[in-house]
């Protein structure tokens, strides 16, 4: 697999890489340096306002001062336009990933209630298959559990049975998975990566909306989009519907995404979404599993594990990840970010602390946690799902051979993150005691 080199490793230090407004728009955002990897890194602000309001993860701005800072598309006519918030920014992320105004960001936009979600996916030319060449079909299950998350987290999804009806309200209540090519990049990207994303297990089909899939180019391959503001209204609208309306029947989840465990949520994406690739069974020669193992001896590498003290994840937040992130680079190590950091604490979960404790810590499991911690918060979800408490999972791996970052660790003195009521959960599913898992 292909790793970020060190020259394109260190992109400005910004705020964190969750969008959040008080209209409900979640956007996340991954900077992709050269050769087409992808690596998460914090949202850009786009003015020093903007960046000024950031409170723990997230941006909580007014309607006047979104449309101060996001600026308007009012020259372009249409219903979703003139909706304001959420969809001013909406289209704005778009615009911006269609002419690269802040360099090539892909990643996911997610819209609590809303009649569809995006997934940005920025393609190259490679249009030849090995064994790290995915065409980002990767990329796109990555983002796609990632807007599985988010809606669990909103309350937006409730259940882990699939596959979940598509509402009647939906802007496509056919077909699951689509693909917006605008811009006239390689089909096959389109094709590869719609066929890994209908080919997932009925279990991964949990929201009640199609997801689109967005093709950009990659300004490396030299290829400009047109017309990118009015390409950006098309885009939301195909997406969102022509009114660009809401299905909302429940209070707003307005501090839903303050609940997200940062360090879970990204390996949880990679290291699913890599596995899930390869049993679709769509490639032949591209290799998710090998390139797990790469990610894992690369990661180590990055963070100098086993022996870094720098890597204590305390609860596991934001907060605490962007606090490494700051110590990494302060000394020069500049490729241990987010998508390093969660690979490390995942790998560490999946193939150590739970075959110690005879858990099978399914992806199912993983996503009863989202959804509990949306109505108890994630240390609470993290005991009832697993049987095992937060802090013992942090305090086993960063004590370690293996990790021995922090091998003093006392599970009590572990944090846990703050919990903040953001949905209705009075009608919240229960959850089976874990399974243990099969002898081998």
């Amino acid at each position: 697999t292909t790793r970020i080199s060190a020259a394109a490793a260190a992109p400005p230090r910004s705020p964190p890489r969750w969008s959040f407004s008080l209209s409900l728009a979640y956007t996340r955002t991954q900077r992709l340096p050269p050769r087409f990897d992808v690596l998460p890194v914090r949202q850009r602000a786009r003015s020093a306002m903007f960046a000024a309001m950031f409170q723990r993860n997230f941006v909580f701005v007014s309607m006047v001062v979104l449309g101060s800072v996001f600026g308007s598309t009012s020259t372009v006519d249409g219903a979703c336009t003139d909706k304001g918030v959420p969809w001013q920014g909406t289209l704005q992320d778009i615009n911006e990933k269609l002419s690269a105004t802040e360099g090539p960001s892909g990643g996911s936009t997610y819209v609590p209630f809303a009649r569809g979600a995006g997934l940005h996916i920025y393609v190259g030319n490679n249009v030849i298959e090995d064994e790290s060449n995915s065409f980002n079909a990767k990329v796109a299950v990555h983002e796609y559990i990632h807007i599985l998350q988010q809606a669990m987290l909103a309350g937006d999804i409730t259940s882990t049975a699939g596959p979940a009806p598509l509402k009647a309200t939906a802007t496509n209540t056919t077909h699951r998975f689509h693909v917006i090519n605008k811009c006239g990049m390689p089909a096959v990207f389109g094709e590869k990566q719609l066929a890994v994303l209908n080919a997932m297990p009925d279990s991964m089909k949990l929201l009640d909306r199609p997801v689109y899939i967005i093709i950009y180019p990659h300004p490396e391959t030299g290829k400009k989009c047109a017309n990118t503001e009015a390409l950006s209204v098309e885009i939301a609208k195909e997406i969102y519907g022509e009114e660009c309306g809401l299905d909302n029947k429940k209070p707003l989840p307005n501090n839903a995404m303050r609940n997200e465990n940062h360090a879970f949520a990204e390996g949880d994406a990679e290291y699913h979404g890599l596995r899930i690739t390869d049993a679709t069974k769509v490639f032949s020669v591209y290799n998710g599993s090998k390139e797990w193992i790469n990610k894992m001896r690369d990661s180590k590498e990055h963070c100098g594990i086993p022996g870094s003290a720098l890597f204590q994840i305390k609860d596991g937040g934001s907060p605490a990840m962007d606090l490494i992130i700051d110590k990494y680079r302060e000394i020069s190590k500049p490729q241990c970010s987010d998508n390093p950091l969660g690979e490390l604490t995942y790998s560490y979960f999946k193939e150590h602390f739970c075959v110690a404790h005879n858990i099978t810590c399914s992806q199912e499991q993983m996503f009863q946690v989202w959804i509990k911690t949306a109505c108890k918060g994630w240390c609470a979800a993290f005991q009832e799902v697993y049987g095992k408490s937060w802090g013992s999972f942090v305090c086993a791996m960063e004590g370690a051979a293996a990790y021995n970052s922090n091998p003093t660790c006392v599970e009590a003195s572990v944090p846990c993150l703050e919990f903040y009521k953001a949905v209705d959960c009075s009608a919240a599913p229960s959850t089976p005691a874990p399974a243990p898992s099969p002898s081998s």
